[in-house]
């Protein structure tokens, strides 16, 4: 059947409109629109989110959405897109509930029995030890001493080693704008990410290695990612350690 990916150009051509123009009024980055008229899949997020692509890009032609979703999903069934029907992200997929004994009710019992004797066995202790403790003549309480940390004049001296884990990885210092709050992130690998700046509309892009990407807002950030492990982030001069693992998915806020 006709490529889905042209079907969608020619129904934009029709009417004029240029994907730059589609891009700005949707929100979504002019890549992911490109690669969905090359019919490049393997490049795009997953595929609940390429139906919300499609929906938009629909409405902003003036065509029925319903009617072009279903041209989409009968592309996808009929073996155009390889393996595209089964590869769906970790947070949507969902799985069938499976029986065992961790969720019997025996279990349950079970365990909030050992729970209880815990609980009691705790109380029972300390109690116990506050009793010997008070009732013992002659020894004092122990005190506690705080340690402040290393000054950076000790660090300087040579006194107190750098830790390796707290050298960013960004070349550039932090950007700074005054009465706004600045995220920058880095791609350590390819990775997807879709950037809400306050309760504005959200921005979604697709990150190479080394790319860097600055946003700003009012007051914070709404994040989503494919790849927790791919990026790094500096949120208002503060740099963040790993998020998570490669090809992780991830959705955090910010502050």
């Amino acid at each position: 059947m006709e490529s889905f990916g042209a079907y969608l150009k020619s129904l934009r051509e029709e009417r004029g409109i240029s994907l730059d123009e589609i891009a700005q009024k949707t929100k979504i980055a002019y890549s992911n629109l490109d690669f969905l008229e090359q019919d490049r899949f393997d490049l795009l997020p997953p595929r609940v989110f390429v139906k919300g692509f499609v929906r938009s890009y629909a409405k902003e032609l003036g065509v029925e959405s319903d009617e072009v979703i279903h041209r989409f999903e009968d592309f996808i069934k009929d073996g155009e897109v390889p393996d595209y029907e089964v590869e769906e992200h970790p947070v949507f997929q969902q799985y069938p509930p499976v029986r065992s004994f961790i969720g019997s009710t025996i279990f349950t019992t079970v365990l909030t029995a050992a729970g209880v004797l815990a609980l009691a066995i705790l109380l029972l202790t300390g109690v116990t030890r506050l009793f010997v403790w008070n009732n013992k003549a002659g020894v004092s309480r122990p005190t506690v001493t705080t340690v402040a940390p290393a000054e950076p004049a000790a660090v300087a001296s040579g006194t107190a080693r750098e830790d390796p884990t707290a050298r960013t990885a960004f070349s550039e210092p932090p950007r700074t704008q005054a009465g706004r709050k600045i995220l920058e992130i880095k791609a350590k690998a390819n990775a997807w990410i879709r950037v809400q700046p306050d309760n504005g509309p959200a921005e979604e892009l697709l990150m190479r290695p080394n790319d860097v990407q600055i946003f700003t807002a009012k007051e914070g950030f709404q994040i989503q990612t494919g790849n927790a492990g791919g990026i790094r982030l500096r949120f208002d001069g503060r740099e963040y350690p790993l998020l998570g693992k490669d090809n992780q998915s991830l959705s955090l806020s910010l502050p």
